[in-house]
């Protein structure tokens, strides 16, 4: 679903090699030009068409730190709360998913075992599909969501990082400084926390007069974002609308605060922690018939210590 600036291997290879030579060995202590070659990647690849992604990092912290067992077990484990919190973006906000098919989600993801970066438009996507993977871990931890196999593992504690900036493809591979960042950004967090860099914070101050509104948007409001521009908008309901009353599902409430400054190889990024808290849940099937779940979870905290 993701339209991403794509470039081909086997193109690119054909355009270095009418510029270059694979070995060169006729002249020693040869050093090379690279201008032609340079201009012709430049005029190729031009770089002003990458596309802008948001990228949302999920990781399972300390998962190196697992017994044999456990640790064989977790990227199982992390297929299949990925499949239900996909299965429930689709489900429960029709709106800001509607582009999507089950496919996009496994196509635009690049996986790490413990966790991976998913590619999305924009932070409501990323921020979303977020609420939905944090609500089954939720269940799972509480002894919800596949009880037996949660005694076998034990509980599980997530990091998350979003970052937004220029990506592109090669061949089918996903590549870019916003995947780099947001590496880097994840990586620095030892507090479970969710981390943001300035260029996301910007995106909500500009859109919705800071991400501290997300609980009080409504999908007709996000409807006029040059970014929404084409989405159906049939009701206007809140952005997690659901089969039960809407004001079972909704964000409580949302906080921001900057924490500090990290470096990404010669880049600064400043980086700011956000606390998001979202009453939601599941329709159970119990005998008596459907049950609401209801659950209040959180992503991240309020943990403002600074980075490492």
């Amino acid at each position: 679903m993701v339209n991403v600036k794509s470039f081909s291997f086997e193109e690119l290879l054909k355009t270095v090699e009418t510029h270059d030579k694979k070995f060169d060995f006729t002249v020693k202590s040869h050093v090379a030009n690279g201008s032609e070659l340079m201009n012709a990647i430049s005029e190729e690849m031009d770089e002003r068409n990458f596309s802008t992604r948001t990228v949302l990092g999920i990781d399972i912290y300390k998962y190196s730190q697992y017994e044999p067992l456990r640790q064989a077990l977790v990227p199982f484990l992390f297929k299949l709360i990925y499949a239900e919190a996909t299965e429930l973006a689709m489900k429960q906000s029709p709106y800001v998913f509607q582009k999507y098919e089950h496919k996009d989600f496994a196509e635009e993801f690049i996986s790490t075992g413990d966790g991976g970066f998913q590619i999305f438009p924009t932070p409501i996507h990323a921020i979303a599909f977020a609420i939905y993977f944090e609500l089954i871990v939720r269940y799972y931890n509480s002894y919800h969501y596949y009880p037996e196999m949660r005694k076998v593992i034990g509980p599980v504690n997530l990091r998350y990082a979003m970052t937004r900036d220029k990506i592109f493809k090669l061949d089918d591979q996903f590549f870019g400084p916003s995947i780099i960042h947001n590496d880097r950004v994840l990586s620095k967090d030892s507090l479970n926390r969710f981390l943001i860099d300035e260029n996301t914070y910007n995106w909500f101050l500009i859109s919705l007069n800071g991400i501290e509104n997300l609980q009080f948007i409504s999908m007709s409001e996000l409807n006029q974002l040059p970014e929404f521009e084409g989405y159906e908008l049939k009701v206007d309901e809140h952005i997690f609308p659901e089969e039960m009353d809407a004001s079972y599902q909704k964000i409580i409430s949302a906080d921001i605060q900057k924490i500090g400054d990290i470096m990404a190889k010669s880049t600064t990024l400043s980086i700011y922690n956000f606390h998001l808290q979202y009453l939601g849940g599941l329709m159970a099937e119990e005998p008596q018939g459907k049950k609401r779940t209801m659950t209040t979870v959180s992503l991240g905290n309020l943990n403002t210590s600074g980075i490492d």
